[in-house]
């Protein structure tokens, strides 16, 4: 019986090549597009999956207390684990894990030269970390890896870049943290860390080694560490995560009456210090806004969307498949009439017609697999993925899935043309009065139309990604990225090292200024509370950087009130500026009045003994971060203020002059004498640098490479709507033709062929856009306002996209529309 099915079925495919060509042709690049998300999807939802306990393993979140206080924070003071240990027994286990920035790593061999790296992913754990967390151990026990002061438990990544071949077990890392060094013992060497994982890191120094952390166990606002727990066995989330809201108010207090001056309760106001438990399996997609410090971010909204053009693509390739079976059903109904006859009942037809469509979608399918395989390597190269076919090619499973999944395409696909064929009246097919085709048809035309409205929606909103991200890419941030070079490791350098290093730069005429700093734009993240000097002023949160006067010349800040620091004048060190935004939130009146100008006024922070900070400049707002995020409060303070607190790293930004980037060549010459004189100064710093433009378009690489795969999938959607309609239009020339050679015997003109033949399908394509264009409108409206700064949806990009959509479509159905109107109407209509 199935010989027979193919039999026929390969007949019929033969017999309508253009047919089987297209129907395989729209499948497979269906198929291929929703293998590739499926596989995408996949491995976004595999993140942390591969801990034992992961069920069991919660992030303790709290809210954003720099900001939002209603924003999710995944960052916490260190007390906030010892409030859990002690007072929360259904937590068996509790660590943390703590950001230093970056360090400077060294190992110096013996009678070598000293190999140095910069290392951003050196973090430092607790001593239990290897007991909630299953990463595996090459070499070491991992058991008391962490336990010991000056042990660091390492990847093999690591040990390879630092030792070598080398045995890494016992060798002394130096770690270098401002001027000051530490030794550091190879306790552990772990197999490299799974790239499906939300930690990511090269080292893990132990915490028992920092006395800066001992010292500080008491604080909950210097929210540098993570926070994690493992819950034991039948524990009630919902009713833990209650009970652990009596944390903050019990153990916050006494640190918010020192550093503050106020009651827990006058602090947070009308506010609520939530503690949040976030299961280990949403931590990477669900991550909140203020992100992961330790490790890579997902977002969901991606998921849904890819997920949801997987479907779509998927739902075009089956209404092309079922608009192609009924179209060409007039060429079938003289089989379907003479096998009734003939005592075929209608079972057997539909049987035959599910066949050939599960037919259809397995050969589609194995190509489909084939071109996923050779294709991944350039899509993983577009998406920043490791996506892998072949993992799950041996994997019975996934062999079940995909059976499973040709199965039910298959009938899904199949079943309308198989009812609809089969119920046709052997009668009426045999005299002849079969209806049929194009004309005529609701469904298929509904058919055509959600295609259609498809592919358009996703084109607007295609242009609209585009659109956005050359909007935030181009957009006035208030100073001049370009050419400005920024040279990393300084806090390695004492003061006076570093100015004599500037000095030297400086009189380079390939530099145009030369500047100081300890946070780079657009990763100025060193938030702390401070206030206008005054009786009733409140605490109020603002970003801080600490720069030299160069420094700020250098960015090209635009001052409206005010002047810089001034080298000249010694009191300057400890003098303030402020941006606009400052100004607003300090309580001072904002346009500036002359007669009540905040400069010459001063604030103060908490736990300063009341210093007191003139403020002696206001400058215009500059986007300090991301400009996914609106310009908030900034305040600038002397490179040498050494009342407020000092951050670990510091920077030396160089502003390059053309001819210093020129060609490659120049660049170079000029990255060799940067190189030299950081080398004269300290030989022992590794040289590291980067540039400001290119670290502002990274903010939006992940948009930018969703932009890239949307392009994609949104040409492979339009390009099956298209085959679609080429087909469509195929057939009803054919079916169309007498009618039309009537229209040309009678004098119609080949341009009224051409307008009579394409008006239908126009007709089609108008309702379409008509259709698609609100639902863009939607799409669009809700993704831009995950930014802070937007384009603006504009009408005329609507209607090129619709405009376009009609090209297309004529272009598509305009070999038919040709051909129809060149027939010779004789041979058309002989046999009348």
């Amino acid at each position: 019986m199935l010989r027979n099915m193919f039999m026929l079925a390969w007949r019929n495919a033969i017999r309508h090549k253009q047919f089987a060509i297209l129907n395989i042709l729209g499948l497979t690049i269906g198929i291929t597009a929703t293998v590739i998300i499926a596989l995408y999807v996949m491995n976004q939802y595999s993140y942390d999956n591969f801990h034992s306990k992961g069920d069991r393993i919660y992030r303790v979140n709290q809210p954003m207390i720099w900001g939002d206080w209603n924003e999710p924070f995944a960052s916490t003071g260190p007390n906030l684990a010892i409030a859990l240990r002690a007072d929360v027994p259904e937590f068996k286990e509790v660590t943390r894990v703590h950001t230093p920035g970056e360090m400077a790593v060294s190992y110096l061999p013996e009678g070598g030269n000293p190999i140095s790296f910069t290392e951003s992913r050196a973090f430092v754990a607790e001593q239990n970390f290897f007991e909630i967390f299953d990463f595996k151990a090459k070499t070491g026990s991992l058991e008391t890896a962490l336990e010991v002061p000056g042990n660091v438990v390492i990847t093999q990544e690591t040990a390879t870049k630092y030792f070598g071949t080398e045995e890494a077990i016992g060798k002394t890392l130096l770690v270098n943290q401002g001027t000051d060094s530490f030794a550091f013992r190879v306790a552990a060497v772990l197999e490299d860390i799974p790239t499906n994982s939300h930690i990511q890191f090269n080292m893990l120094l132990s915490m028992a080694s920092f006395d800066d952390i001992e010292q500080r166990q008491h604080q909950w606002i210097w929210t540098t560490f993570v926070t994690y727990g493992l819950v034991a066995e039948g524990v009630d989330i919902d009713k833990l995560e209650a009970k652990i809201q009596s944390i903050p108010p019990k153990w916050a207090e006494q640190e918010i009456q020192n550093i503050f001056g106020q009651s827990y309760v006058e602090y947070i106001k009308d506010r609520t210090w939530t503690l949040e438990l976030q299961p280990l399996s949403e931590v990477y997609l669900y991550s909140p806004p203020s992100g992961n410090r330790i490790g890579p971010s997902g977002n969901i909204l991606y998921i849904q969307i890819f997920s949801a053009v997987g479907g779509l693509i998927l739902l075009l390739c089956s209404i092309n498949f079922m608009n192609l079976s009924t179209a060409k059903s007039a060429n079938r109904a003289k089989e379907v009439g003479i096998r009734k006859v003939l005592g075929s009942e209608k079972r057997a037809l539909v049987q035959q017609f599910i066949f050939e469509s599960i037919l259809y979608v397995t050969v589609s399918t194995v190509i489909a697999l084939v071109v996923t395989e050779i294709s991944l390597d350039a899509f993983n190269l577009i998406a920043n993925t490791e996506l892998s076919l072949y993992r799950y090619a041996t994997n019975p499973a996934a062999i079940g899935l995909i059976a499973a999944f040709v199965v039910l395409l298959g009938i899904a696909a199949g079943s309308y043309p198989a009812f609809y064929l089969s119920s046709f009246s052997p009668i009426k097919v045999l005299k002849g009065k079969l209806s049929s085709g194009f004309k005529g048809s609701m469904l298929r035309n509904t058919l055509v139309v959600v295609q259609f409205t498809i592919s358009v929606a996703l084109i607007i909103a295609t242009f609209f990604v585009q659109k956005q991200l050359n909007f935030v890419l181009n957009m006035n941030l208030g100073f001049n990225t370009e050419n400005i070079l920024q040279v990393h490791n300084m806090e390695m350098l004492t003061n006076e090292q570093q100015q004599t290093l500037q000095a030297m730069l400086a009189t380079n005429p390939a530099f145009e200024q030369v500047g100081i700093s300890d946070l780079i734009p657009p990763n100025v993240w060193n938030e702390d509370k401070y206030k206008a000097y005054g009786p009733d002023t409140e605490s109020v949160t603002l970003n801080r950087i600490r720069c030299n006067e160069e420094y700020i010349d250098l960015l090209g800040l635009n001052f409206l009130e005010g002047r810089n620091f001034d080298k000249t004048r010694g009191t300057d060190q400890y003098k303030v500026i402020l941006n606009e935004e400052a100004v607003k939130v300090l309580g001072w009146e904002y346009p500036v009045n002359p007669e009540n100008s905040p400069v010459g006024q001063y604030i103060t922070f908490p736990n300063s003994n009341e210093a007191l900070f003139e403020v002696i400049g206001i400058v215009e707002n500059f986007n300090h971060n991301s400009v996914r995020y609106e310009i908030g409060p900034l305040l600038l303070i002397h490179q040498e203020n050494d009342i407020m607190w000092k951050h670990n790293n510091n920077y030396l930004s160089i502003r390059l002059n053309g001819g210093a980037i020129a060609s490659k060549a120049s660049l170079e010459s000029s990255l060799k004498n940067i190189e030299a004189s950081v080398k004269e100064v300290d030989a022992a710093i590794p040289f590291e640098y980067s540039f400001m433009d290119q670290m502002f378009e990274a903010n939006f690489r992940t948009e930018q490479r969703m932009g890239q795969v949307l392009n994609i999938f949104t040409a492979m959607a339009l390009t099956i709507a298209c085959l679609g309609l080429f087909g469509l239009s195929a057939f009803a020339a054919e079916q169309r033709k007498k009618e039309l050679g009537i229209r040309k015997v009678l004098g119609a003109t080949a341009r009224q062929i051409i307008a009579s033949f394409t008006k239908e399908f126009s007709i089609l394509i108008v309702l379409s856009i008509v259709i698609a264009s609100p639902l863009a409108y939607f799409f669009t409206k809700n993704w831009l306002s995950n930014f802070a700064y937007q384009t603006s949806i504009e009408v005329w990009v609507f209607v090129l996209v619709g405009g376009v959509s009609i090209v297309i479509a004529w272009l598509t159905i305009g070999v038919h529309s040709l051909n129809a109107a060149r027939q010779n109407p004789s041979e058309v209509l002989r046999d009348e």
